[in-house]
């Protein structure tokens, strides 16, 4: 589910939360610093569950800016989306095709498509910024007069993601979103034609993930710290932390002592996992609302009437398992599916419902670990091209030790994670991290590499 994974028929499961009350859950507040950023699971609208925002600040050349609030935090899409009502008038020039054409953009969602029109803008997250404006996508609500390419209102979700809030951060391990892109042809074409047409745009004009054009250290990836949830009562809210770039920008959100999971991804974002005999890859995706998991071969019925709802009579464990070299190793935290729906109902008001879990039979389904997986993790999104300074699989691992190298932190002797080696990168020149930092690894890094798809990395 790519985008902004508004699953409309589940929601995900939840991680083993211990904690008992339903009110508010807060992460251990790690030592401020400017690319830790507050973040929050709650209700824009009733009975919404399990949607991470975030306050997005976007500027014009004329250095005029609006801070939006409620951004939907999205490690499964790619860019940043914002409805037009929520910028207050703020005017961003038109990204143009090399004809001066206006750029549109038409992306799939789990929820339905989106359409909007191209603009630059400079992006701000707390206090970092890219360093120079960037694409970014404006919607509107669906007009009467609206003139979309044919065949878009009979998929058109604008209205259905603005009730979810003002936007979309997708910070996906994508730089940038290739696809979808439209300018308006030259020929008028038959009375009523959209007269839009499907344009192939370079890098310059696509939708661009803002982590890519942070400054160094804060450009390789994301890192989303949330507490734990108690799977059967839930939350009204769950606040946390966005932490921008991975290494010692970032070291503080990651618990002493706990064990990191790593995994490069392939090509569309996955990596292999297992629930008892079934093997499948996997996406992880904050922007998703629900666990999405085929459950058949353990014998979980569905609910009567809302098939796509597993309808478990009590809460069942679901036992995790993940590729860690050529064996797979279950994961500590179990997840659990339990009555769904009426779990829902129930608890219709609060916010962060981790015990909610689904499957959806058509075709092509798409197994996801949703925002339910992030309760009680550290979870970490490295970008493609950017060095993965943890230990591929689900190695065990001791309490950190530091080293005697420059603050460097060893575990169990066989693997280094390299707390500040991207920023010791970065400061040693000014080209990218990506494009060189695994080429430049010294004997001090035996285990560095770089990810071509991006990883991603948890606590467990």
């Amino acid at each position: 589910m790519s985008l902004v994974s508004t699953c409309r028929f589940f929601v995900l499961v939840p991680l083993a939360a211990t904690l008992g009350a339903a009110g508010a859950h807060a992460a251990a507040a790690p030592q401020l610093a400017d690319n830790i950023v507050p973040i929050e699971v709650r209700q824009v609208t009733p009975t919404q569950y399990n949607k991470l925002f975030v306050d997005v600040t976007v500027c014009n050349a004329a250095r005029q800016c609006r801070t939006v609030p409620d951004v939907l935090v999205d490690t499964g899409s790619t860019g940043l989306r914002l409805l037009r009502g929520a910028l207050d008038g703020l005017e961003l020039a038109p990204v143009k095709d090399p004809r001066g054409r206006a750029v549109a953009n038409w992306s799939s969602f789990g929820s339905g498509d989106l359409w909007g029109t191209m603009h630059f803008a400079q992006v701000r997250v707390g206090a970092i910024a890219t360093t120079r404006a960037i694409p970014v996508e404006v919607y509107d609500l669906p007009g009467r007069r609206d003139k979309l390419p044919d065949g878009y209102a009979n998929v058109d979700a604008r209205r259905e993601i603005a009730r979810m809030g003002n936007g979309i951060l997708g910070i996906s391990p994508h730089r940038h979103h290739a696809r979808g892109y439209y300018v308006k042809g030259d020929k008028a074409g038959a009375p009523g034609a959209s007269r839009w047409v499907e344009v192939r745009v370079d890098a310059a004009r696509q939708l661009t993930n803002p982590i890519a054009y942070f400054p160094a250290p804060y450009d390789n990836g994301s890192v989303i710290s949330l507490p734990e949830v108690d799977w059967t009562s839930g939350a009204n809210r769950v606040q946390g932390w966005l932490g921008l770039g991975i290494g010692a920008a970032t070291e503080a959100l990651f618990p002493r002592g706990a064990r990191v999971v790593s995994h490069d991804l392939d090509d569309d974002g996955l990596f292999p996992a297992a629930i008892g005999t079934r093997r499948f890859d996997v996406l992880v995706d904050s922007g998703t609302n629900a666990l999405s998991l085929d459950l058949s071969h353990l014998g979980v019925s569905r609910h009567a009437r809302y098939a796509s709802y597993y309808d478990a009579p009590a809460p069942v464990p679901i036992e995790l398992a993940v590729r860690s070299g050529d064996d797979y190793v279950r994961l500590v935290r179990p997840l659990y599916v339990g009555p769904t729906v009426k779990y829902l109902k129930e608890r219709s008001t609060h916010a962060a419902l981790p015990m909610v879990v689904g499957w959806d039979e058509a075709p092509r389904s798409l197994s996801v670990l949703g925002l339910p997986f992030f309760y009680g993790r550290t979870v970490a999104t490295g970008l493609r091209g950017t060095v993965n300074p943890f230990p591929q699989g689900a190695a065990a691992v001791s309490q950190l030790v530091p080293d005697d190298d420059e603050g460097f932190e060893i575990i169990d002797d066989d693997f280094e994670i390299i707390d500040d080696y991207v920023e010791r990168v970065s400061n040693s020149s000014a080209a990218p991290v990506a494009n060189d930092a695994a080429r430049r690894a010294d004997d001090d890094f035996e285990f560095v590499s770089k990810s071509a798809n991006g990883f991603i990395a948890y606590t467990d």
